[in-house]
C-alpha cells in the first residue's frame, strides 16, 4: 500500500531498519572489456573471418536484421567501449548489404583478428540514422574452425561428440 509521496517502486524498509537498496543496474559499473547484458534490442552477432579484417574487409547485418533496416544508403554509428565510429549502411545495394567507409577503422581500432567475435546490437533504426552498440568478444579460436574443408563445415564432415 502505498503512502502520501510515496510510489509504487520505493524502497521495501522493515520497522527499525534502513531501506534496502535498490537494485543495481547490470549494466552499470563494467569496464570497457566485460560483457554487458542484451536489451530487448535486434542484434546479430559474427565471428570473424578473414573477409572481416583484411585491409579489403567487409562486414554486414544477418540477413534477419537487413529486413528490418532501410532500403537505402544510411549514415551509420558502431560504438564500442565509449567510443563511436561513422560509417554507411549500403541499404539499397543489390546482394548483400555491407557496412561502408568505417568498418576498417573500427577493426584497427579494436585491434579485432580473426577468431574475435562481435554482437551487435540495434540502438537506433531509422531512414536518417542507424546505430549499433557492439560488444567485442575475444575469441582465440583454434585455426581449424577457418578452414573451408573444416569439421562441421557440411554434412559429409560432421561434428562428432562422443
Amino acid at each position: 500500500m502505498s503512502s502520501p509521496g510515496s510510489s509504487s517502486t520505493s524502497r521495501v524498509s522493515v520497522e527499525g531498519q534502513a531501506p534496502l537498496p535498490k537494485p543495481a543496474d547490470p549494466a552499470a559499473n563494467l569496464s570497457s572489456n566485460e560483457i554487458a547484458p542484451l536489451s530487448r534490442n535486434p542484434f546479430f552477432h559474427v565471428v570473424l573471418s578473414k573477409s572481416h579484417v583484411r585491409r579489403s574487409c567487409l562486414m554486414g547485418p544477418s540477413k534477419d536484421l537487413i529486413d528490418i533496416l532501410p532500403s537505402a544508403e544510411v549514415p551509420t554509428v558502431l560504438k564500442c567501449g565509449g567510443e563511436s565510429w561513422d560509417m554507411v549502411y549500403r541499404g539499397h545495394a543489390p546482394g548483400r548489404k555491407f557496412f561502408d567507409g568505417g568498418w576498417r577503422k573500427f577493426v584497427k581500432a579494436n585491434c579485432l583478428v580473426e577468431g574475435d567475435a562481435c554482437v551487435f546490437e540495434l540502438m537506433a533504426n531509422s531512414d536518417e540514422k542507424i546505430v549499433f552498440e557492439v560488444q567485442i568478444l575475444r575469441g582465440d579460436l583454434p585455426e581449424v574452425f577457418f578452414k573451408r574443408d573444416r569439421i562441421g563445415a557440411s554434412e559429409q564432415k560432421p561434428i562428432v561428440i562422443d
